[in-house]
C-alpha cells in the first residue's frame, strides 16, 4: 500500500514550511515587486536614452549655412535634449528611490516573518509568567 503523506514529525513539518517554504515564497515575491519597479519605472530605457530629444521634437538645419538660423536651431535642439534629460533624471531618480524602499521593506518583512516564532514563544512565556504569578 502507498502512503500519501508520509509520517512526519509536526514540529518538524512546520519548521519546513516556516523556514524554507514560506521564506522561499517571500523572497520570490520581494524580487518580483523589485523587477517590477524597475520596469515600472522604465529606469533602464530612461538611461539608455538620457540625453535624447525631449519627446523626439528636434529641428532639422535645412539646406545652406545661415549663422542665425544654425545657432538658433542648435540651441533649440539642445534645450530639448537638457529638457528631455532633467525629466528622464526626475523619473530615474523617482524609480531608485522607490527600488530602494522595497529594498528595505523586503528586508525587514523577510527578518520579521524569520524572527516572528521567536517573539510568538517569548509572548507566550511572557503572558503565561503573568498568569503564574
Amino acid at each position: 500500500m502507498v502512503e500519501v503523506c508520509p509520517k512526519r514529525n509536526l514540529f518538524i513539518s512546520f519548521l519546513d514550511w516556516h523556514f524554507h517554504e514560506t521564506t522561499l515564497s517571500i523572497v520570490g515575491a520581494w524580487r518580483n515587486f523589485l523587477s517590477f519597479n524597475l520596469r515600472y519605472f522604465s529606469v533602464g530605457e530612461l538611461a539608455r536614452t538620457l540625453f535624447s530629444h525631449w519627446h523626439k521634437t528636434s529641428e532639422g538645419y535645412g539646406r545652406g549655412f545661415d549663422l542665425q538660423r544654425f545657432l538658433s536651431v542648435l540651441i533649440g535642439n539642445m534645450m530639448s535634449r537638457v529638457l528631455g534629460a532633467i525629466a528622464r533624471s526626475v523619473f530615474i531618480v523617482i524609480g531608485l528611490a522607490v527600488e530602494l524602499f522595497i529594498l528595505l521593506a523586503g528586508a525587514v518583512a523577510l527578518l520579521f516573518w524569520v524572527l516572528l516564532p521567536i517573539w510568538v514563544l517569548v509572548a507566550g512565556l511572557a503572558v503565561f509568567g503573568l498568569l503564574i504569578v
